[in-house]
């Protein structure tokens, strides 16, 4: 069984949410993921940029929170090849790993919205590090960033 601790960033309307197609309100334009074995041993690294198809214009505050230019993703890879070499890095047997649950449903969106085919067991089981992270460490609902989260850890100096 391996780990794939995974983060995504995504575009959406420059124009505001009024402008966002129907059923397809954020566009993938980064895949990271982390690969960890049973024993939580990182045995690899996948990360791509998203070239958009339909959120072109690089909204405002996705460029200023990610620091991503127009310029980066003119030069990256279309969603549906991403997603299958993504996919295929994975493996058979892993399970998820988030910060917050809106990565996989906006991942599985981008699949259907794509044409990838999603061979993910329904309910598809993942493990929620911001829920977890709010259990430990604070009230069980209060949600942090993850910046915040690593800062309270001391990972960051």
């Amino acid at each position: 069984m391996n780990y794939i601790v995974m983060d995504l960033e995504w575009n959406q309307s420059a124009k505001g949410k009024q402008f966002s197609e129907d059923h397809f309100p954020f566009e993938i334009i980064q895949i990271g993921a982390v690969k960890l074995d049973e024993n939580k041993k990182v045995t690899g690294k996948w990360e791509r940029i998203i070239k958009p198809v339909v959120y072109t214009r690089l909204h405002g505050k996705v460029s200023e929170m990610l620091g991503i230019t127009a310029d980066d993703l003119k030069s990256g890879q279309d969603f549906k090849s991403a997603a299958c070499e993504f996919l295929e890095w994975c493996g058979e047997d892993y399970k998820f790993i988030t910060w917050g649950g809106s990565d996989l449903t906006e991942f599985q969106r981008n699949m259907k919205y794509f044409g990838v085919e999603n061979h993910f067991p329904f309910p598809l089981t993942y493990y929620d590090l911001q829920k977890l992270y709010s259990k430990v460490y604070s009230d069980g609902k209060t949600r942090r960033s993850l910046k915040i989260a690593i800062e309270e850890l001391g990972f960051l100096e």
